[in-house]
């Protein structure tokens, strides 16, 4: 059962939608939507479709229930945030990747645009 908190406190995802897809269920969307407030623009997670990232260089694409069973969850349940953020995608690059929205990084030290565009390749290719 998902701990709801209030104020500040967020919301942890007990049980990540786990169907194969990387579609964000409404408990997700907004818990990213609440994680990343300061840094999305008007960015809304819901209905969209986001590929999880991880590793010191960002290589690393984890599922979406392995990306919030470690990434996330373990530091909610000690009151602490996350070390994610997010980078969109143009819409070529959308195109290109098998219609991901956006990325969702955890953990990572440098992210540049070399490697952005070789994890659209990885995901073009695993579609």
């Amino acid at each position: 059962m998902p701990q709801q908190q209030k104020g500040t406190e967020q919301v942890q995802v007990q049980n990540p939608n786990t169907n194969g897809d990387e579609m964000l269920s409404t408990q997700e969307a907004e818990l990213l939507n609440s994680l990343l407030e300061n840094s999305r623009d008007t960015f809304d997670f819901h209905g969209k479709k986001i590929a999880f990232i991880t590793g010191s260089s960002g290589s690393r694409v984890l599922s979406k229930a392995d990306f919030f069973n470690t990434c996330v969850n373990p530091w909610l349940a000690k009151g602490d945030t996350p070390q994610i953020f997010m980078v969109l995608l143009t819409q070529g690059e959308k195109e290109k990747s098998g219609d991901y929205d956006a990325f969702v990084l955890s953990w990572v030290k440098v992210f540049t645009d070399r490697q952005k565009r070789r994890i659209i390749e990885k995901l073009a290719t695993n579609e």
